[in-house]
């Protein structure tokens, strides 16, 4: 039986030849970016305080592909009152909301466009969405944390301790 043999010399070229290659790769995924970097959709009901005036019926965040959906299921009045999914994930193309007014029982959907509106760069964010009446708002929550309560507080609790941007219907974010 003949044994195999790989001198130091040769050893040595295959692995800084290897050593190459993946820093290659690795320096090229970082300059291209991630499409799907961890953030987070979510909302809360009763922290943001519009449990008592909407039933939330369908909603959906992602694009036509990929997408986080949820719709009410039959017998049932409303999805609930709050959802949270987090972790590596395509940046939504579209959020898409369906709700009915409680006092009045008029049923309102609201899609927007996101593209124009989220950074490139979205990690570490966290989506949210509030109902008021006749009016969807549509929030980011950024990684950075400011003075409790220090202003501006919106219409979501999570501006309270974090820096947040209202993106629609007025995007108040700095370009």
């Amino acid at each position: 039986m003949k044994k195999f043999y790989v001198s130091n010399q040769r050893f040595t070229r295959m692995v800084r030849w290897l050593t190459g290659i993946c820093l290659v790769l690795v320096l090229s995924a970082c300059a291209t970016g991630s499409r799907q970097p961890v953030h987070t959709f979510q909302f809360d009901a009763r922290f943001d305080d519009w449990a008592t005036q909407a039933d939330l019926l369908e909603f959906s965040y992602g694009d036509k592909e990929r997408m986080t959906h949820k719709v009410v299921q039959p017998g049932q009045e409303r999805i609930g009152y709050q959802w949270l999914v987090n972790g590596a994930m395509p940046i939504g193309e579209y959020l898409y909301v369906k709700w009915r007014i409680t006092q009045t029982g008029e049923v309102i959907e609201d899609k927007v466009d996101l593209r124009p509106l989220l950074p490139w760069n979205l990690g570490g964010h966290t989506l949210t969405f509030v109902i008021d009446g006749r009016q969807l708002y549509v929030y980011l929550v950024t990684p950075q944390f400011k003075p409790y309560k220090s202003p501006p507080v919106l219409k979501t609790y999570l501006s309270d301790s974090r820096v947040t941007y209202e993106i629609y219907p007025r995007n108040t974010r700095p370009q």
